[in-house]
């Protein structure tokens, strides 16, 4: 570790990536325990300040797969991969409601994220307030998403080594490298990936890793707070991976037939003094797909409703993708998925093994 810290942690201008086979290596020591704290720290701060190349974050992603199975998703649901790492802060979580509306509409989505008690609201506490199960793994996992088309994969759970530094944050008080390697940890090996990034720099490096890691198809973008979901208020930077060939793209939601909105649209409902703000969240969602709110915030998830109806095959374009989104909603399709995922059995298993393989 020594070594790995000294190579990387010379400055911007001293600093040189470490190789395949060191990045490995270290992702062992890591993983393994044998990296001390102060060890740990020093790389990432180093890591973050030199910012981590292809390689690296390639190698990095495939050490840390080979300390979990992948899971056993059949092939033909053709699953989307949704990684959610980022923390939200003034928006409100579309991309839950947006993939309950496009699961309606026939594509299969997996999240997979942490929980971050530190923020107001986090993903799993929005689920648990929508009767929705966020700590289903292994046989549990791999049956939700065969029925519902929906499941989150709790990461605490998959993959605990992983989890611990990607809460770090918590400690450094930034995100590290460890993060980008969970939003590519793909626990499915799902063939079609949506990743939303804070960080421009992240745009053309992740599908250039997504291609050594053999990935085939891939959206990318500077989302949201840094999360899977376009904005109605400004351009989506975007790159796609498709058979081999990243394109660079420019989504507006003008493109999709949808008016532009302003920021007061895709903020956090007010919340009273005596209201959680999950709950209140939750509640918004849940009139959003009862076809009762009538607002922007309704265009804002057809929009990312249609980006994963397109990610996942079932439309040839995000702009065909908004018809299905809006059938999918009026028709109560939505509401019906919603209904469906709150009565998804949460067996007294826990484990994965029995689910996956090697």
């Amino acid at each position: 570790m020594h070594q790995f810290i000294t190579k990387i942690g010379k400055g911007r201008q001293g600093a040189k990536d470490l190789s395949w086979e060191e990045t490995k290596q270290a992702t062992g020591e890591f993983i393994e325990g044998r990296a001390t704290p102060h060890q740990v720290g020093a790389f990432l701060m180093a890591m973050r300040i030199k910012l981590e190349s292809v390689t690296e974050l390639a190698a990095c992603t495939a050490a840390v797969r080979r300390y979990v199975p992948a899971l056993e998703a059949p092939a033909r649901l053709n699953v989307v991969d949704v990684p959610v790492y980022a923390e939200k802060h003034s928006t409100f979580h579309v991309c839950l409601p947006a993939a309950i509306v496009a699961a309606a509409a026939g594509a299969t989505i997996l999240f997979h994220g942490t929980d971050t008690p530190s923020v107001d609201a986090d993903l799993p506490r929005i689920f648990a307030h929508l009767g929705i199960p966020a700590q289903l793994q292994g046989a549990d996992l791999c049956a939700a998403l065969e029925r519902d088309g929906l499941a989150y994969l709790d990461l605490a759970l998959y993959h605990p080594p992983l989890a611990r530094f990607v809460a770090l944050r918590e400690e450094l008080g930034a995100q590290n490298m460890f993060h980008q390697v969970a939003r590519l940890l793909n626990p499915a090996r799902a063939q079609s990936q949506v990743v939303g990034v804070a960080h421009p720099q992240y745009l053309n490096k992740i599908p250039e890793a997504v291609t050594m890691l053999g990935g085939q198809r891939l959206l990318v973008f500077q989302g949201l707070e840094g999360f899977p979901e376009l904005s109605l208020t400004r351009p989506t930077i975007m790159r796609e991976l498709r058979q081999d060939r990243v394109t660079p793209l420019t989504l507006t939601p003008e493109d999709a037939q949808l008016p532009s909105g302003t920021f007061p649209v895709m903020a956090f409902p007010p919340t009273p003094p005596d209201a959680a703000l999950p709950a209140r969240e939750a509640a918004r969602i849940h009139d959003l797909l009862h076809h009762r709110v009538r607002d922007r915030s309704r265009d804002w998830m057809i929009y990312n409703a249609a980006l994963l109806l397109y990610a996942s095959g079932q439309a040839p374009s995000v702009a065909a993708g908004v018809p299905l989104a809006q059938h999918s909603l009026s028709s109560g399709a939505a509401a019906h998925k919603l209904a469906a995922l709150a009565s998804t059995p949460l067996s007294a298993q826990t484990t994965h093994t029995t689910a996956v393989h090697a």
